[in-house]
């Protein structure tokens, strides 16, 4: 029931949605933006564009660029039983010039250090509005170069245990471990005694290594790990500067949890770009293994089911939980980079890493709430802290199926171990239907300076763009409520 949102927008604010539906279901115009957008800031009138924009797309999906109207937007949600996640939509990419030398690399941390203060802003406005979240950007926190060769290393210790892993029953022994894993990093030239780092590794002395053991032993974290992923010459792998910088990293977003604490308020981190993805997994990983202590869950980590390993993935990170003895957290999306995914796939000449269908990620996203709903549900069955599932759709099938599994297997959702949430100004419909039955739900709330936000504008539009059906129904609904005022 569509009124259920709309009566509580002015007859503005409402012709400003309709706007939007509009253009976001005309697919030539969503596919002519960014370059629409390139040439006005080329000819140099970018305020004309600027101008459209912030009183259009920014105005529907963005709470604002000032604290005070931010606030205001996450309490206005709470009166109707809405909680927030407030992000701070400014992204980070590749910079495409060389960034290995030491003023880039100066440039590059003075950039995450302002990114770091930001969220400490961000914390003190969500901590304002009870059980609000905050949304962090790993790559806002370092220099996306240094993600990137530190996650090729973080790759290729995957790939190489992979195809060390000959009869596919997921162990390899050690001889598999010497010449089939450290033989192929960059680094595994450097390793002194190999017989020693598999010792490491094998915590249970049983002579076999699984995926899990090789994560939690050789990630960047682990100093007598790290020389496998630096380079030799010009080759791939990371440079000596990174590992500087990793540090850097995980200080920066290490005090951004803390603040968060601090003030009461969750943290998701977001899914990104899948060449990063490799570490910002690992410093969720620790930032999960300090701060998500039974009882607490503080750190959430996100899954882009959109991807053709998104439940190995999914499994894989559950079992190191487990082993660690923290409480694991998940945020599941379909995905927002398909196209920039698969373009760089072809180009590069890489298998795309996303699901050749839509029809694949529906399965993949349903069967990643169906494996975390049973662990709840067995979880709350022996009186144990259950893990916690973050069910964030628009899809509403999906959105049936997940309530379907949470009544059919009796979960207790009062200390919200299962939560769900649209972004603001999309689905609005559903999530104050949820609001109404009393569900744990929750609005993506992105804010920010207009230039910082338009990719994340031009990536909603796209979103909009590939369901014209479900976009036209919105734009229906709100001119239904238009007529209906006058």
């Amino acid at each position: 029931d569509a009124s259920l949102a709309l009566a509580r927008q002015s007859i503005g604010k409402l012709l400003t949605g309709w706007f939007v539906y509009r253009a976001c279901s005309s697919a030539g115009l969503v596919r002519m933006a960014p370059r629409l957008l390139q040439a006005f800031a080329r000819l140099r009138v970018a305020w004309m564009s600027n101008a459209v924009v912030r009183r259009t797309f920014f105005a529907w999906f963005c709470a604002g660029e000032h604290e005070r109207e931010i606030v205001q937007t996450m309490r206005q949600l709470k009166e109707a039983g809405i909680g927030s996640i407030l992000d701070f939509s400014a992204e980070a990419d590749l910079p495409e010039g060389e960034t290995e030398g030491a003023a880039g690399r100066a440039h590059a941390n003075v950039k995450a250090d302002a990114f770091a203060k930001e969220y400490f802003h961000g914390m003190h406005m969500a901590s304002q509005v009870a059980q609000a979240f905050a949304a962090v950007k790993i790559t806002g926190l370092a220099d996306p170069a240094v993600l990137y060769r530190l996650s090729a290393g973080q790759a290729a210790l995957q790939q190489a245990f992979a195809a060390a892993d000959a009869d596919g029953d997921g162990r390899v022994d050690f001889a598999q471990f010497r010449d089939g894993v450290l033989a192929a990093m960059p680094g595994g030239g450097r390793v002194a005694s190999a017989s020693g780092l598999f010792a490491m590794v094998d915590g249970d002395s049983d002579g076999q290594v699984d995926w899990v053991d090789v994560q939690m032993a050789l990630g960047m974290d682990n100093p007598l790990a790290r020389p496998l992923y630096l380079r030799t010459g010009t080759g791939p792998g990371a440079i000596e500067s990174d590992v500087e910088d990793y540090e850097r990293l995980v200080a920066r977003a290490r005090a951004v949890v803390q603040q968060a604490a601090a003030k009461g308020v969750r943290v998701m981190v977001d899914a990104e770009h899948t060449y990063f993805q490799p570490m910002i997994d690992h410093v969720t990983h620790v930032l999960q293994r300090e701060f998500n202590g039974v009882g607490a869950t503080l750190v959430f980590n996100t899954y882009q089911m959109y991807r053709v390993d998104a439940l190995q993935r999914l499994r894989s990170d559950t079992e190191r939980a487990t082993r660690e003895g923290w409480r694991f957290a998940a945020k599941l999306v379909r995905g927002a980079y398909m196209e920039l995914e698969r373009t760089r796939a072809q180009t590069q000449g890489y298998a795309s890493p996303i699901n050749a269908t839509l029809q694949d990620t529906h399965d993949l996203y349903d069967a990643g709430v169906r494996f975390l709903m049973q662990r709840i549900a067995s979880s709350q069955t022996a009186g144990q802290v259950p893990p916690a599932l973050f069910v964030a759709t628009h899809n509403r099938e999906s959105i049936c199926r997940a309530l379907g599994l949470v009544r059919s297997l009796r979960i207790d959702t009062a200390a919200e171990p299962v939560m769900f949430g649209q972004l603001l100004g999309m689905q609005d419909a559903t999530s104050y239907a949820l609001a109404r039955d009393g569900l744990p739900i929750y609005k993506y709330v992105p804010y920010g300076p207009l230039d910082e936000v338009m990719p994340y504008l031009v990536r909603r539009a796209q979103e909009n763009s590939a369901v014209a059906a479900a976009i036209r129904e919105e734009a229906a609904s709100v001119m239904g409520e238009i007529r209906r005022r006058l």
